[in-house]
């Protein structure tokens, strides 16, 4: 029996091409079923509860401008940069995100869907603790557990340790995903891009042909 291919999927929640390809990934997952397992790793690209400066803001801007050219960045709106309220860091939602990952993986989806949604489509500031308890409800979150968790140090040390084991495979920019622990991706990438590096890393691990590629 062939083991799934491992994607790590390094990203942050105020990223919005890494909400383009995680669409992509998402296809991945629906093409390639158990033979891939995908996790999503926190790499907070703010760190410091500090304002976004001028440059830092229209930056952000033309990246999300960029990103809903792409077909899966429909409904991207820069509104979030734009208005009086932005996030001042992105660790809070990694934490949310980290800490609805102790309810399963799919909750942990729900909670992320959610997050980049109000962010990225409706600019809502979800670095603010009242949006991320609102965020964790309505993804249908156990909510003392979550409370507790994402109160926990321990849940803030993993999304640190998380940006530690990315820095160790050369992550230095979003988005990034790492294959088999061993091949990195770095920057969004088009769907056959993804299609063919799982498949050759199927081939090479004796799994289905990758005869189709060039």
């Amino acid at each position: 029996m062939v083991e799934p291919v491992q994607l790590n999927f390094f990203h942050d929640v105020l990223c919005a091409f890494c909400s383009v390809t995680a669409e992509r990934l998402r296809q991945i997952e629906l093409e390639f079923g158990d033979l891939v397992h995908l996790e999503y790793k926190p790499f907070p690209l703010r760190l410091e509860d500090a304002a976004p400066s001028g440059r830092d803001l229209r930056r952000q801007v033309r990246w999300i401008k960029r990103a809903a050219k792409e077909p899966e960045g429909d409904g991207l709106s820069p509104s979030l940069w734009r208005g009086l309220d932005p996030p001042l860091s992105s660790l809070p939602p990694l934490v949310a995100a980290e800490a609805a990952r102790h309810q399963g993986l799919c909750a942990q989806r729900r909670l992320l869907r959610r997050l980049r949604e109000a962010a990225l489509k409706c600019g809502v500031n979800v670095a603010r603790r009242d949006v991320v308890l609102e965020l964790a409800s309505a993804s249908g979150l156990d909510m003392d557990r979550f409370i507790a968790a994402y109160d926990a140090p321990a849940t803030l040390r993993a999304v640190e340790a998380s940006r530690g084991e990315a820095l160790q495979h050369g992550v230095h920019a979003l988005p990034s995903v790492v294959v088999g622990e061993s091949w990195l991706l770095t920057g969004v990438r088009e769907l056959h891009e993804y299609r063919e590096v799982v498949l050759r890393w199927l081939q090479r691990c004796g799994g289905p042909s990758a005869g189709v590629l060039n």
